[in-house]
């Protein structure tokens, strides 16, 4: 009976190490990223991007340049991850608003951002991304999900760690 008793004991301390060891565990998406075209798909014509991404605790601070067939332009984006709703200011369309909500991912595995755009006081644009990274910390796998007034659609895209 004592014999079992220990084992029981032994085995619950050791399922709960093993739960705060993964719960414990986030990944830091700091980097300079270039997108992997192979590896992509469902993004604009002529997509090339690259970005410069610092990651401290619960915010990740994203600069962007992109060029497409309709020219070159940057982006430049603050997510804090604690799933607050915080106001910011859409690149598109002019004069619009937005409200973006920042987390984690269940298990810390990746970072969630939901973007809701509005002009004129309609949503005009539901935008989710979902950020994971590759065992390794080579890749970065950015998934969108879109829904804006004419239709809903989904793209990856993948990038490859180059510094």
């Amino acid at each position: 009976m004592m014999k079992m008793r220990y084992t029981i004991i032994a085995l619950s301390s050791f399922i709960l190490a093993s739960a705060s060891v993964t719960a414990s565990y986030k990944p830091n998406f700091s980097g300079k990223w270039v997108l992997d075209k192979d590896r992509s798909f469902s993004n604009p014509a002529g997509l090339d991007q690259t970005m410069t991404v610092t990651h401290t605790g619960d915010q990740v601070k994203m600069e962007a340049h992109l060029k497409t067939a309709r020219g070159e332009f940057d982006v430049n984006e603050t997510y804090t991850l604690d799933g607050k709703e915080t106001d910011f200011t859409p690149q598109n369309p002019p004069n619009a608003k937005g409200k973006r909500k920042s987390s984690w991912l269940p298990n810390g595995l990746g970072i969630l951002i939901n973007d809701e755009i509005s002009a004129e006081g309609k949503i005009v644009n539901q935008i989710t991304r979902k950020w994971t990274l590759s065992a390794d910390g080579k890749r970065l796998t950015v998934d969108y999900y879109i829904d804006d007034q004419r239709f809903s659609y989904e793209s990856k895209r993948v990038f490859n760690k180059v510094e």
